[in-house]
């Protein structure tokens, strides 16, 4: 088994839960490794920390348990699958339950009285009102050590923290606030990037019938509402309410337009053998993209809300070593999980708070990731995107002088009436500049058939067997050899004598990866000959 090795940070932070005895709000940012300290925590002291309840979004719960295994051989760890799944009988070291599943089970679990709770992404439970909140801090009261973990302590407003802080005695328990940037300087810098895209013709009209109809009726609204002299408060709620609705119709709109571009981008990436993730909010922008990269014979994964959750971990797992190239995930897939496999990642659509974007940049950025990363926002001039990326930006610039960038996110309401009051001044003058011509050119051909392919040749000093064979995983091409002549390698996927000679041709994929194709022999009668159709092609 691996022995559990901490980074200095990951040390001063496990003494200092242990000092507080472990009554501590662990408010330090995505990627920071909380989870490898809570498992730490445990190791140190088991008598006094066993049994452990530990909630944490359905995305991760299986995470919780690999993890644990992997660095407390010794402990036994059992995941709450349903409202119905029995507790085993032996007591366990570890249970681990989802956010979803917290209000049904809560009382079954206060009865293998356990002496740790630890609540991952703590920051669900910042509304005090919601049932989840309140079962949280009925436990609370009844465990007497608990561990807090979120990177975003501070959600909507300074009230959603003292929310957070109500679990503990006093409410006002001492905090560990660490940033990736100081904790792990090693980690490679994040950089942004607008992609500025075009929508296709039928989309940019539809797009401009709906944005004209919804000028028209914001004008005619607010006119309404004033003219009526409601009060401010009611005022506002009704406003968002419905605008929300109707900004959301857009936004779902100019993220349909944009998923050919988004499928674009995501070819020519793997192509050159970089992994990809693809973030999105709508069900049917999803759905899209899934539909095109199959007719790219992109292999790929999605997890989203209706993921299962004993499905959710194998999808992590399927990207992080490689079997698939792309992972496209919803904001389901923004929290608690590692996709460092992948130095580049894409917003098909904007999220409607910065912080919220952050939480999924982060999934890629973590402790363990050895390259820079680079986010990419698939960017449409003169739609929605302008409005959202000029307060999301202005909202992140003021958090960075004030607060900093991942203490404090809007609600969509918050968003939404900003755009309402901003809507004409923000209608000229499209963030970014220039276009790229993703989605609106003609579409990269699919990859041959692994069925058609003869050879795949890589020509450069990055290429290597080892390389080689991530990229033919990635795109679902079996190898049979590769050979190096001394320029190039050569990496068989078929026999010559598979192919009828003389019809060898090449697929350019880039300039360093060409694949030789050839139309299949239907029958074989007699010996193998030698196809000198082949070599002399090449």
């Amino acid at each position: 088994m691996p022995k559990l090795i901490l980074r200095d940070f990951q040390k001063e932070d496990v003494l200092f839960m242990r000092k507080h005895n472990y009554n501590v709000l662990n408010a330090n940012a995505p990627g920071t490794g909380k989870t490898i300290e809570v498992l730490a925590s445990i190791g140190i002291d088991r008598d006094k920390l066993c049994p452990a309840i530990i909630i944490a979004p359905a995305s991760v719960t299986d995470n919780w348990k690999i993890e644990a295994n992997k660095w407390l051989p010794w402990a036994r760890t059992h995941v709450i699958k349903n409202r119905k799944d029995p507790l085993p009988k032996k007591l366990c070291h570890i249970y681990v339950i989802s956010w979803s599943l917290l209000s049904d089970r809560a009382i079954e679990l206060l009865s293998v009285r356990p002496k740790l709770l630890v609540a991952d992404e703590a920051h669900f439970a910042k509304n005090e009102e919601a049932s989840r909140s309140q079962v949280l801090y009925g436990m609370a009261q009844r465990i007497p050590h608990r561990l807090m973990l979120t990177g975003t302590p501070l959600v909507n407003n300074e009230g959603e923290l003292k929310a957070i802080k109500s679990l503990y005695p006093g409410s006002d328990p001492p905090m560990i606030r660490r940033f990736l940037e100081v904790a792990a300087p090693d980690v490679p810098p994040k950089a942004r990037c607008l992609l500025p895209v075009q929508l296709p013709k039928k989309f940019a009209k539809e797009y401009q019938r709906a944005q004209d109809e919804f000028a028209t009726w914001l004008e005619d609204r607010l006119r309404e509402r004033f003219e009526g002299n409601e009060a401010d408060a009611a005022h506002r709620r009704a406003l968002a309410a419905e605008a929300l609705v109707k900004v959301g119709y857009l936004r779902r709109l100019v993220g349909i337009a944009k998923t050919n571009a988004a499928v674009d981008w995501a070819a020519r990436a793997v192509r050159i053998g970089e992994p990809v993730v693809i973030f999105a909010e709508h069900q049917n922008v999803i759905e899209r993209l899934s539909n095109s990269m199959k007719a790219q014979r992109l292999r790929h994964v999605i997890l989203d809300g209706s993921t299962p959750k004993r499905k959710r971990q194998q999808l992590v797992e399927e990207f992080q070593s490689g079997r698939v190239p792309v992972f496209i995930g919803s904001k389901a897939a923004s929290t608690g999980i590692t996709l460092h496999r992948a130095r580049h990642l894409l917003f098909c659509e904007r999220f409607w708070t910065y912080a919220e974007e952050e939480q999924a940049e982060d999934r890629i950025r973590r402790i363990g990731q050895k390259f820079p990363t680079k986010i990419w926002y698939l960017h449409a001039n003169g739609t929605i995107d302008d409005r959202i990326a000029r307060i999301i930006e202005r909202k992140r610039l003021l958090t960075d002088e004030h607060i900093g960038t991942e203490d404090v996110t809007d609600a969509p309401e918050d968003v939404v009436m900003d755009l309402i009051k901003w809507w004409s001044s923000n209608a000229e003058a499209p963030v970014g500049k220039g276009e790229s011509m993703l989605g609106i050119a003609k579409a990269l051909p699919a990859l041959p058939s692994p069925q058609n392919a003869c050879q795949i040749i890589f020509a450069g000093k990055r290429w290597n067997k080892a390389s080689i064979k991530a990229w033919a995983d990635m795109n679902a091409y079996i190898l049979k050899r590769i050979k190096f002549d001394g320029r190039v390698h050569r990496a068989t996927v078929r026999p010559p004598t598979d192919f009828v000679k003389g019809t060898f041709k090449t697929f350019s994929i880039s300039k360093e990866i060409k694949i030789i194709v050839g139309k299949r022999v239907k029958q074989r009668r007699g010996p193998k000959v030698r196809s000198l159709g082949f070599r002399r092609f090449i």
